[in-house]
């Protein structure tokens, strides 16, 4: 079933970050792996690194053993026992951390360091490797933060969750969307992780009713469950991009990109025709475009959806020849629409 209103489109591809400073720096901050981890690896590095081959020493030096007359092998060992768990407990415990500095997020693992934009970070969840910080190009695991598979499994919130929450925070003031609303009573949000069950929602006002005649309801139920399963993915790729429609604080709308494709645009049925999705699209086309290399974008439209494609059309996109059948039985026909760079058009003049 594709969702769709004043507009739709379906697919997956790739998007560039988007760019915006944020009013003031951040202050530094950093974290580390849990106080409880840490005092467990202490512990073991105190035992295994410091105190077992102290008391070989002094056990060979006041002549309580002499290790069978092996006592340079013996201590050989041992030393190379204390040496590797204080190496390794420092490495994997005390030196791996998560620092926010500015504009800047470092992750520190133990054996590689990796810096992220904070304009440019697209994707911020918690994961069981550690907590997954991804941009368009680039993504990585923070080892010091993670949250454990058990926790996963049950949606038990942890550490990981309220860190990542920081961090989002702290991101969403350098991440803004390029295009800034006329009206006052609207704005754009970039959507987080966690956000499928309300996109779920979103999709479902904006297409049950308008799209009854190729979907009917009674032989083609809303597939709840399957859509946000997608927007799960979606939201957990870093990239694409899903962005929400706000007025007057409430969701009510939302549009999804990546590569040169857009993926998913509707507007929930109270809020339609009321210029929500012009303000999407015309957003959406701005992300996209902000890319100088990208000649064209691209959506598919359901065929027989006429509303969908006129509005598409009055917004400068072209119908082309391509089709291809829809996500969700009964499968109808949709159609590809192409919109060219209008950046490039005034360039070449």
């Amino acid at each position: 079933m594709t969702a769709e209103i004043e507009q739709p489109a379906l697919t997956a591809a790739a998007a560039p970050a988007t760019l915006v400073e944020a009013d003031q720096p951040s202050a530094p901050k950093t974290w580390r792996c849990a106080p409880a981890t840490i005092g467990l690896v202490l512990a073991l590095m105190v035992i295994i690194g410091i105190a077992v081959p102290a008391a070989a020493v002094i056990s060979l030096l006041t002549g309580v053993t002499a290790f069978g007359g092996q006592q340079a092998l013996v201590l050989s060992v041992l030393g190379v026992l204390g040496l590797l768990t204080l190496a390794f407990g420092w490495r994997l415990a005390l030196h791996p951390r998560l620092r926010v500095d500015g504009d800047r997020l470092l992750i520190i693992n133990p054996f590689r360091r990796h810096t992220f934009d904070l304009a440019e970070v697209t994707l911020l969840t918690p994961g069981g490797d550690g907590l997954i910080v991804g941009s368009a190009e680039a993504g990585a695991e923070a080892w010091c933060v993670q949250k454990p598979t058990g926790a996963i499994k049950a949606g038990r919130h942890t550490r990981a969750d309220q860190v990542c929450a920081e961090l989002t925070e702290v991101r969403d003031r350098y991440r803004r969307p390029l295009y800034e609303p006329d009206d006052d009573r609207t704005v754009l949000r970039f959507a987080h992780p966690g956000e499928e069950e309300l996109l779920t929602e979103l999709e479902r006002s904006a297409s049950v009713a308008r799209l009854a005649h190729i979907f009917p309801p009674d032989e083609f139920p809303y597939p709840d469950e399957e859509i946000c399963r997608r927007w799960q993915q979606v939201l957990g790729d870093r990239t694409r991009q899903t962005m929400i429609a706000e007025v007057n604080g409430q969701p009510v709308g939302y549009a999804a990109w990546g590569g040169v494709r857009v993926l998913h645009l509707g507007v929930a049925e109270p809020y339609q025709r009321q210029g929500v999705g012009s303000v999407l699209l015309e957003a959406t086309e701005e992300e996209l475009f902000a890319d100088p290399s990208i000649p064209e974008i691209e959506l598919w439209v359901l065929t027989e959806n006429s509303v969908a494609r006129a509005f598409y059309r009055d917004h400068g996109w072209s119908e082309t020849d391509d089709e291809r059948p829809a996500e969700f039985p009964p499968n109808p026909p949709e159609l590809r629409m192409i919109r060219r760079n209008p950046h490039l058009a005034r360039r070449s003049r």
